[in-house]
């Protein structure tokens, strides 16, 4: 038999009237009676329902890790409407299940709504994240790098785009070689998925892309380059991002200055403490916040504090 609580909130969807916040929790950590009721009901629920259900996880997950709405979010990836399967997607967005993974890697492979089948691609980027710290089965890692690497040959390019990125922590000898492809297409899309593939990546060969795209004309791809510069951790970087640190655009120098932080060591708290006393009005805080990152790696990195 299903929990009264999820029978009653579903009775109430059926009929479109919305549980409220704290009576979500009957969707999460759902057993395998409860989830089977729930697959059962769930087409009967109306489609603006669905969609928010779906919503809801994301937001609720995110406030509050002790919920899981696993289940309810593999329920909405064999949904029949694309903005369901888009929103489950983005509600499954912390999941390692592996079961998960092969749900969204059938939706790289064979999804017929393009959006829906890039937002699946780009999912993939965390699990390939957690095999590279040998988190996630070697054989499940492969089937997912099979997968994105065909969608990256796509003639879709916002699929291509999202392939590319998603593979940057592969360590695949054919993913370099994709990424600096994409990099040299001249195809805006996939310029900033290389970018964002470098800095994903963990590999010092790329800094010095990531260096000239700082420079970039386009600012969205200075500020990509800036986070990029910031995810790879490089302190080769630290020059580059000390001249950025003159841009023009607002967004382009929070970036540069959350990589400073990020990338740490003395030579960026030093940039930093410089760049405090002429930063521009508005900038006080972030220029606390990244001080106070860098200065906590460089204590990381040699054992004690400045």
């Amino acid at each position: 038999m299903p929990s009264p609580a999820l029978q009653r909130i579903l009775d109430a969807l059926e009929s479109g009237t919305r549980p409220r916040p704290a009576e979500f929790a009957a969707f999460s950590d759902l057993d395998r009676g409860d989830a089977s009721y729930l697959r059962e009901r769930w087409p009967h629920i109306p489609l603006p329902e669905r969609e928010f259900l779906l919503d809801e996880a994301y937001e609720l997950a995110d406030e509050d890790i002790s919920l899981d709405f696993t289940v309810l979010g593999r329920i909405g990836l064999a949904d029949a409407e694309p903005s369901v399967r888009l929103r489950a997607i983005q509600a499954l967005w912390e999941s390692l299940d592996p079961a998960v993974g092969d749900l969204l890697v059938g939706l790289v492979e064979s999804e017929p709504d393009p959006e829906v089948r890039a937002a699946a691609a780009r999912s993939l980027l965390r699990y390939l994240e957690s095999a590279e710290y040998g988190r996630l089965d070697a054989a499940v890692a492969r089937r997912m790098v099979e997968a994105l690497l065909a969608a990256a040959e796509a003639g879709i390019e916002d699929l291509r785009a999202a392939a590319v990125e998603a593979l940057g922590p592969s360590g695949d000898p054919r993913v370099p070689a994709l990424i600096e492809s994409a990099y040299e297409s001249g195809i805006p899309a996939l310029r900033l998925a290389a970018i964002r593939a470098m800095g994903y990546s963990a590999r010092e060969r790329w800094a010095e892309y990531i260096a000239e795209q700082l420079t970039a004309a386009d600012p969205e791809m200075r500020f990509e380059a800036a986070l990029a510069a910031g995810s790879l951790g490089s302190e080769e970087l630290v020059p580059a991002l000390g001249e950025a640190l003159n841009d023009d655009d607002a967004e382009v120098l929070f970036a540069v200055l959350e990589a400073l932080g990020d990338i740490g060591g003395e030579a960026a708290v030093e940039l930093l403490e410089a760049y405090r006393e002429e930063a521009p009005p508005g900038l006080e805080d972030a220029v606390e916040a990244a001080l106070e990152a860098a200065r906590g790696i460089q204590f990381r990195r040699f054992g004690e504090p400045l």
